[in-house]
C-alpha cells in the first residue's frame, strides 16, 4: 500500500509491516506452495515458483506506478516473516462478464484494453500456515485500515473473500465490513466486502 514519504513501514504492538523486496521472495514462494493457503488465493491451486516470482514482479511494479501493494509482514520481536498483508492495487468490472458477475482484476495494469472498470484498493491478508489462529491477520488488516483511513484518499476500501474462507471473513467482520456483491476472480466465484469509512454505520 502507499506509504508516506516519512513512513517506511507501519507499526502495531507486535508487528512491523514494510514493502515486499527479492529478498522475501523465498519465503512468499514457500507460503504460496502450501495447498492449505492456496485454496482461498486465486485459482484456488497452490503457485509454482515461477509464478510466485512473477507475482513478486506485479507487485513491486504496483509499488512503483500506483503505490499500492502486498507488504510482507514481521514479528518485532525477532524478526520473523509472519507473511503479507496491504492494500493491493486491484479493479472491478462494471459490467458483468459472460458467466453473469463482473470480474475482478489485481494489479489494473493486467486490466485488458477496451473494459470499463472501477478501481479500489482491495485489503487483504496472507499468512503462513504455522502463524494461524494468533490474531495476526486482524492486527495487521486493523492497522491498515486505520493507516489508510487517515493518510489515503481512496472513495472505498474493499476486501475480496472466498466464500468458504470463515477465517478470513471472520477478520473482515471485526471492523464492521458490509457484504456488497459477488464477483469473479480468476475462474471462481468470491465475496466483495466494503470496509466503513470513519463515521459510517
Amino acid at each position: 500500500m502507499t506509504l508516506r514519504p516519512e513512513a517506511d513501514h507501519i507499526e502495531t504492538e507486535r508487528l512491523l509491516l514494510r514493502r515486499l523486496d527479492e529478498g522475501d521472495l523465498a519465503f512468499m514462494v514457500a507460503v504460496h506452495a502450501d495447498p492449505e493457503v492456496a485454496r482461498y488465493l486465486g485459482t484456488g491451486n497452490a503457485r509454482t515458483p515461477a509464478e510466485t516470482e512473477e507475482w513478486l514482479a506485479d507487485v513491486l511494479h504496483g509499488y512503483a506506478h500506483s503505490g499500492l501493494g502486498p507488504l510482507i509482514v514481521t514479528r518485532k520481536a525477532d524478526g520473523k516473516r509472519l507473511g503479507r498483508s496491504g492494500l493491493s492495487d486491484s479493479v472491478v468490472e462494471v459490467t458483468p462478464g459472460p458467466g453473469g458477475l463482473p470480474r475482478m482484476w489485481f494489479f489494473s495494469a493486467r486490466l485488458p484494453s477496451g473494459i470499463e472498470a472501477v478501481k479500489l484498493p482491495e485489503l487483504g491478508y496472507t499468512f503462513a500456515r504455522e502463524n494461524w489462529g494468533q490474531g495476526y491477520a486482524s492486527e495487521a488488516a486493523g492497522a491498515l485500515f486505520g493507516y489508510a483511513c487517515e493518510h489515503l484518499a481512496h472513495p472505498a476500501i474493499m476486501s475480496v473473500i472466498h466464500p468458504e474462507n470463515i477465517a478470513s471473513r471472520s477478520v473482515a467482520l471485526k471492523f464492521g465490513v458490509r457484504y456488497a456483491d459477488d464477483v469473479e476472480l480468476a475462474g471462481r466465484t468470491y465475496q466483495r466486502f466494503l470496509w466503513p469509512r470513519p463515521g459510517e454505520t
